[in-house]
């Protein structure tokens, strides 16, 4: 649900009426020249027909509307999704490809069941809509993050490093070149294992998403047609507790 506020400055005629209005009160000013007075007069007038505004909204069922519009699922760009697909389908790593294809399936699946369970209409529904994609969103950024990662520690080989180390463990002389090439390996191999943490940090996150989607479905399902959810809250606070997570991480 959008705040009032919101909805009325969010709102287009809003911006209109306030420029006629501003106009309005500009042009008898320029054109009449009226005194202080009509002048204070004027302004107050402005100010009601302000205040009227949300008024006007309420009554006539706009704001309300507003408010609770049903927010559409915005699909992510084909183009984007395959890139995004094919960098994580060349990865050694199979987990992210996998929560790739389960994110989509799963947010789909929650989808189909608020559609048999719940009104379009309804408040609950478009909660429901808005936290689950603000959710799938921030576990697609955290695959792009995870594709990103392995991508910067590609070039890195952990063999190679480990190898050289028991090399230079083994040489006895400890002169200044030993000691730097030592230190410059360790430099790689520490930042191949922060960015290795990173990852799994980030599937981690998904794995929890994963989970909360499955959750939020599973209990919409046991639901009778037309009756509201109260027994899926529980699943409805962890998929919102992951939303705001989600938006901490964003900022």
């Amino acid at each position: 649900m959008t705040s009032w506020w919101r909805a009325i400055v969010s709102y287009p005629p809003t911006w209109f009426a306030a420029a006629v209005l501003g106009l309005a009160v500009w042009a008898i000013v320029a054109l009449f020249d009226p005194s202080g007075v009509l002048i204070g007069v004027l302004v107050a007038l402005a100010l009601l027909a302000a205040l009227a505004w949300p008024l006007t909204m309420s009554a006539t069922g706009t704001l309300t509307k507003l408010q609770f519009a049903i927010p559409r699922v915005e699909e992510v760009d084909p183009t984007e999704l395959a890139r995004l697909t094919a960098e994580l389908e060349a990865l050694h790593d199979a987990q992210p490809a996998e929560q790739l294809v389960a994110l989509q399936q799963k947010r789909q699946s929650l989808i189909n069941v608020l559609e048999r369970r719940l009104d379009a209409g309804e408040i609950t529904y478009s909660r429901y809509v808005a936290t689950a994609q603000q959710v799938f969103n921030s576990a697609l950024h955290n695959l792009r993050e995870v594709a990103v990662a392995y991508e910067s520690i590609s070039t890195i080989d952990d063999a190679y490093i480990e190898r050289r180390l028991v090399e230079l463990a083994d040489d006895q002389h400890d002169d200044e070149s030993v000691l730097r090439e030592r230190a410059t390996l360790e430099q790689r191999r520490e930042l191949r294992l922060l960015q290795l943490r990173k990852i799994a940090q980030l599937l981690a996150q998904n794995e929890s998403a994963l989970t909360a989607l499955n959750r939020t479905t599973t209990a919409l399902a046991n639901v009778p047609i037309g009756q509201r959810p109260e027994d899926a809250d529980a699943a409805m606070a962890a998929l919102d507790e992951l939303a705001d997570r989600a938006a901490k991480y964003a900022v």
